[in-house]
């Protein structure tokens, strides 16, 4: 009888220990940590071409068209968003647990 090497399932990277993933808490606060990074870069890149505009030398353009500055805009703004109803979703559940707890 031959044995079936198996191979694990791929998993989506994690910032959270495997014990912690399915902590719902934790889980916001590693997505938190993803989209507040992502947010970080593009206000550096939004504040490099605002500097790059102020200084006019044409020999350092700046490096964002209004394409890619509303691109970016846009991305915060869902980003945030986003995060907001994440975050509203885990106060209204612990809010709830929270006063069942009471009652019981």
């Amino acid at each position: 009888m031959t044995s079936k090497k198996t191979h694990p399932i791929h998993q989506p990277f994690s910032w959270l220990d495997d014990d912690l993933r399915t902590d719902q808490a934790a889980q916001f606060i590693a997505f938190a940590l993803d989209m507040s990074q992502g947010m970080h870069q593009c206000l550096s890149a939004l504040h490099a071409n605002h500097l790059a505009q102020e200084h006019g030398d044409p020999a350092c353009p700046p490096p964002l068209d209004a394409f890619d500055i509303d691109v970016k805009l846009r991305w915060m703004l869902a980003s945030t968003g986003t995060m907001a109803e994440q975050a509203q979703a885990i106060v209204d559940y612990l809010n709830q647990l929270q006063a069942r707890q009471r009652k019981a």
